[in-house]
């Protein structure tokens, strides 16, 4: 199996910790993702032990009390009517693998919730960059950050991007020391996961080629 088809996006982990010189290896590799001119635009913060266990604190505190998110990287508003039926698809493959019923309030919010406690994964990754760049360099964030995902999957650890751990920046800030100058754009949690929970039954479905790539002058 290549290692594309080997990354998941994987929402439980076990309590088993990330070594330092794995992490650090991982990191390594990331960093040799393309970017604009080499400027190597990412700032990365990383989380863990007790410091990501106070992440976790306090998002779930403001979860639980209802504040609404607020992200330095606006959520969408709406999407085009044809992406919005693959998001659709996608919850319903998610909801029907985790057996959670399309009105079960409760076991939907406790899916939610999960977010906000970072899947209990060992360790955080928040990627940043300088509030003054542009829309390139967010292109050359998400290069580091498949590159981060796939070196994290090679070296046998799993991960899971998730807008939803950015949506309380001020809890970030004041706990890691994310300066304001820097604009949290995603997070990625790391760790080994815990493969038999049913929220990581999950698989999704893609597209056919031929629906969204077109080869022009290839035959």
């Amino acid at each position: 199996m290549s290692i594309f088809a080997q990354r998941r996006t994987v929402r439980k982990y076990t309590q088993k910790p990330v070594d330092k010189d794995l992490l650090t290896k991982v990191l390594t590799e990331a960093v040799s993702a393309p970017s604009w001119a080499n400027s190597q635009p990412w700032e990365v913060y990383v989380a863990a032990g007790d410091v990501l266990e106070q992440l976790r604190a306090a998002y779930t505190d403001s979860f639980d009390k209802g504040e609404p998110g607020n992200p330095d990287l606006a959520y969408p508003q709406s999407w085009p009517d044809y992406l919005q039926e693959r998001m659709n698809r996608a919850y319903q493959e998610t909801f029907q693998a985790m057996g959670i019923e399309r009105d079960d309030k409760q076991a939907r919010e406790a899916n939610w919730r999960n977010n906000f406690r970072f899947f209990e994964a060992p360790v955080a990754v928040f990627l940043c960059l300088d509030q003054s760049l542009n829309e390139w360099s967010i292109l050359d964030l998400g290069l580091f950050a498949q590159n981060l995902m796939l070196a994290a999957v090679a070296n046998g650890l799993d991960c899971a991007p998730a807008a939803s751990s950015i949506s309380y920046p001020q809890h970030l800030r004041r706990i890691l020391g994310i300066p304001e100058q820097h604009k949290i754009i995603v997070g990625i949690m790391l760790g080994y996961g815990d493969h038999e929970h049913p929220y990581n039954q999950v698989k999704t479905s893609r597209v056919p080629l031929t629906e969204n790539i077109r080869l022009i002058g290839i035959e």
